[in-house]
């Protein structure tokens, strides 16, 4: 055999080496990768479960603006809350209920600002 010959052969078993190297960090790659993927998956269950669980909500009610049912909607499903009396609904729309009540604080709050910022300045 020629000295050309061995180094191709030297080569050779060290490309075929590195390559089972490598194939064997991507299978313990994909190993891992598959135990995140299961991880999120029982993560996302989890937290469906959370969202559909029951809760009791009371919804204020007067003679006024607030007499209405409230609908509520999330992802495509739906409820309507009676007003005034105590009734279960999923979490998901509960959370959905105090989101639009944060935000109507926060509104609050900023034209109560500009008005005092408007007064102020003129």
């Amino acid at each position: 055999m020629s000295h050309y010959s061995e180094d191709i052969a030297a080569l050779k078993a060290e490309y075929e080496q590195k390559l089972a190297e490598k194939e064997a960090e991507n299978a313990r790659l994909r190993g891992v990768n598959k135990k995140a993927q299961e991880r999120a998956l029982e993560q996302a269950r989890e937290y469906e479960r959370y969202l559909n669980e029951y809760i009791s909500v009371k919804l204020f009610k007067d003679n006024d603006r607030y007499r209405d049912d409230v609908y509520v909607a999330v992802n495509g499903q739906n409820c309507i809350i009676k007003r005034g009396e105590w009734v279960k609904v999923k979490r998901k729309f509960a959370l959905v209920l105090d989101a639009s009540e944060i935000q109507d604080m926060r509104t609050a709050e900023f034209i109560e600002r500009e008005q005092k910022r408007f007064v102020e300045a003129n």
